[in-house]
């Protein structure tokens, strides 16, 4: 395999409930730093685009939320959507994660097991996270106040996306977005992309019974899973040649500050990004990431009003 192509998982985009919310979960609970805070603005209310990641916002690890209470909209869960999110741990830890989370009063909703391997699931904002041991993912997890090293989480281990109709979603997966199925357990097909292992694997669940998810910017549901690219003529011809299979659904290049991304609907509906990743250094040293809200240039002069706004109608204390 080269990387002349999607190269794993980037980021995951929730839409959730509370700023304070998602600070309290995803680095209290979850372990993650908190690495970045700005403004989502399209609508007329703006809101929090926040960050959580391992130490640098390495692709793989990136979770960002859309915390929509304010805009008193709720999604409906279902299919075509990214339905959960699971992290990976190391071999031995279910024990810590299952009093770690009793301790922070987060409910178990439920255990399983898939593909030989055991998961615990939790829910945050309505919507379903994971916790899998997999004892093959070597990668440095950020060294949390909450979680000690040995149990931390490494990054995302897999997403799970559920489609009512798996034919076209299955050559979408191969032919447009280079992941190969590896393995099936049920209704549910993994799919790899280069040597696969986790941060590199999507699993599709095929459930011909559930409901259509809402599309829309709503609390509970996830918007969009990203995808890494390794540069600009990369994504350019992962859209070129997607479109030229008749996927035409795609949207143009778009820049979001710290990463570049086009998006494309898939034919089972869940909302896929292409994207490549500028960093997060650029607008803050490594040691004050995440401290200070960032605001669009072109918003300065309207700086002191929106941070009385933020600060009045979503507070977050870290």
């Amino acid at each position: 395999m080269t990387n002349s192509s999607i190269r794993g998982l980037h980021h995951i985009t929730l839409c959730t409930s509370t700023g304070q919310g998602d600070v309290d979960f995803f680095v209290k609970v979850i372990g993650q730093r908190f690495i970045k805070r700005t403004l989502f603005y399209d609508g007329h209310i703006p809101i929090y685009h926040l960050y959580f990641s391992d130490e640098a916002g390495t692709p793989g690890t990136v979770m960002t939320t859309f915390p929509l209470r304010r805009t008193k909209l709720t999604g409906r869960k279902g299919s075509g959507q990214f339905t959960a999110v699971a992290y990976s741990v190391p071999a031995g830890s279910l024990d810590f994660w299952r009093e770690h989370f009793r301790k922070n009063k987060v409910e178990i909703a439920g255990e399983s097991e898939r593909f030989g391997e055991r998961y615990i699931r939790v829910v945050h904002a309505g919507i379903d996270f994971e916790i899998v041991e997999d004892r093959t993912d070597t990668r440095k997890p950020w060294k949390s106040d909450y979680v000690p090293e040995q149990y931390a989480v490494r990054g995302f281990h897999n997403w799970t996306a559920t489609v009512r109709e798996a034919g076209d979603m299955d050559v979408f997966m191969q032919q447009a977005w280079n992941f190969r199925p590896t393995m099936h357990d049920g209704k549910f097909t993994r799919y790899e992309t280069e040597e696969g292992g986790a941060g590199r694997r999507i699993d599709i669940l095929h459930d011909t019974e559930l409901r259509q998810g809402s599309w829309t910017l709503g609390q509970g549901i996830v918007h969009h899973g990203a995808f890494d690219v390794p540069d600009y003529d990369t994504q350019a011809r992962i859209k070129f040649e997607a479109e030229g299979m008749g996927f035409t659904d795609f949207s143009d290049r778009k820049n979001r500050g710290y990463f570049e991304s086009v998006y494309v609907r898939t034919p089972g509906g869940v909302m896929f990004e292409a994207t490549k990743s500028l960093g997060f250094k650029m607008d803050e040293e490594e040691a004050l990431l995440g401290t200070e809200l960032k605001i669009a240039p072109q918003l300065d002069a309207s700086r002191a009003q929106i941070l009385e706004l933020m600060e009045r109608e979503d507070p977050i204390h870290v």
